[in-house]
């Protein structure tokens, strides 16, 4: 039996009339994002639903211009039937990679497709100016498509974020901490707002790129400003309570004593001699702060050791079959990487568990933004979010 027939079942039962056509509506849109192109029938077949409530619904979202009507389908023993796909840009959202320099916005499609992007400068890190930034490049750039409906605005940012509640808990490269920065763009867009960190939506972006993720269990540790991670769980990102999941810059490789101080208060983290933010501080100790110096080789090995071995203590209790190292190009074929994949191997070198693949991709900022605008546009194919 299908998903579709039991919500129809139940409908009369839990929920209102409007919610259970919502989650219905998630399960169509999911099935033509799948397949690409289809027909009604195939809907009806995949989902369980009847024709009639198949019929209703996709002609509700042909109206709203979530799908659209494309080639006709012969041979069917009836009348021609129309196909149906994706609609383009009649609904978009906007992804946002916020940085100390920039805001950089995108506005992805329902196939999670960048149809434009601007990037301004942010002359100030405080988060009434961030917030300013980030409306004004988003209003410019919805100006340019007056055509599509926003969904919403997702933003990106490093530090440790409390997506549920829409509050940077604590943020080393903007230098914040407990901003309820979600409602703060709200207010100022009139739009549902959502914030993550970087590095889950790089994730997304990586899923939208490569469908061999769809299904996997991955790691995916970013290496920039700050420290990231993201679990990705049958290729899905798992968050966490409040999303505390992947916050392991603020953890330690053995004794905390004698370590160096962290923007976060603590010492030892591996913020302190891992993140390129880190390594620019130890090389500064050392009268250098130039990372692609040949005396700041011992610095980029030894904190690329340390990072490779969190991931394989990260690794060993989580399973992955795939580690991915989005590096910054301060860090990316340095010795920062070489330290980092010799120390992982190590950890495995006696049969301690199955070592996993372990890829290297640059952190491309459009990777980042593409990310966050889909992760607001893929609430749409989620029953999980109706309502």
């Amino acid at each position: 039996m299908g998903d579709g027939v039991i919500v129809e079942r139940l409908a009369g039962r839990i929920g209102s009339k409007a919610l259970i056509r919502e989650i219905n509506e998630a399960f169509v849109l999911d099935v033509v994002r799948r397949r690409g192109t289809t027909s009604r029938a195939e809907i009806t077949s995949v989902t369980g639903l009847s024709p009639a409530t198949v019929t209703g619904i996709s002609a509700q979202l042909v109206r709203d211009g979530l799908l659209r009507e494309t080639d006709v389908l012969r041979g069917t023993g009836g009348r021609p039937a129309r196909l149906l796909e994706l609609g383009t840009d009649a609904v978009v959202a906007a992804g946002v990679r916020l940085s100390r320099e920039s805001v950089e916005v995108a506005l992805v499609d329902l196939r999670g497709d960048v149809i434009a992007t601007v990037t301004e400068a942010l002359p100030a890190t405080d988060p009434d100016a961030a917030a300013d930034g980030i409306a004004a490049a988003v209003t410019a750039l919805l100006g340019r498509h007056q055509g599509s409906m926003l969904r919403g605005v997702s933003v990106a940012l490093s530090g440790v974020v409390d997506r549920p509640r829409g509050v940077v808990r604590h943020s080393g490269a903007l230098g914040w901490q407990d901003v309820p920065f979600a409602a703060l763009v709200a207010d100022r867009l009139e739009s549902r707002v959502v914030i993550d960190s970087l590095v889950n939506s790089f994730a997304t972006g990586l899923l939208l790129l490569d469908p061999d993720l769809a299904e996997r269990d991955v790691i995916v540790f970013s290496v920039g400003a700050s420290l990231g991670a993201s679990l990705l769980v049958d290729g899905r990102i798992h968050r966490g309570y409040r999303g505390g999941a992947g916050g392991f810059a603020h953890s330690a490789i053995g004794t905390r004593a004698g370590g160096a101080v962290c923007h976060c208060g603590n010492v030892g983290c591996l913020e302190t001699t891992s993140s390129v933010w880190g390594l620019r501080r130890e090389l500064e100790a050392r009268g250098s702060a130039d990372l692609s110096s040949p005396a700041a080789a011992d610095v980029l090995r030894g904190g690329g050791a340390l990072l490779g071995t969190a991931i394989a203590n990260a690794a060993k209790m989580f399973g992955p079959e795939r580690v991915v190292l989005v590096l910054a190009e301060e860090v990316a074929a340095t010795p920062f990487e070489d330290g980092c994949r010799d120390a992982l191997a190590g950890e495995y070198a006696f049969g301690d568990g199955v070592s996993p693949e372990v890829v290297s991709v640059p952190a491309d900022s459009d990777t980042f933004a593409r990310g966050a605008g889909y992760d607001m546009i893929g609430e749409l194919f989620s029953a999980e979010h109706a309502g």
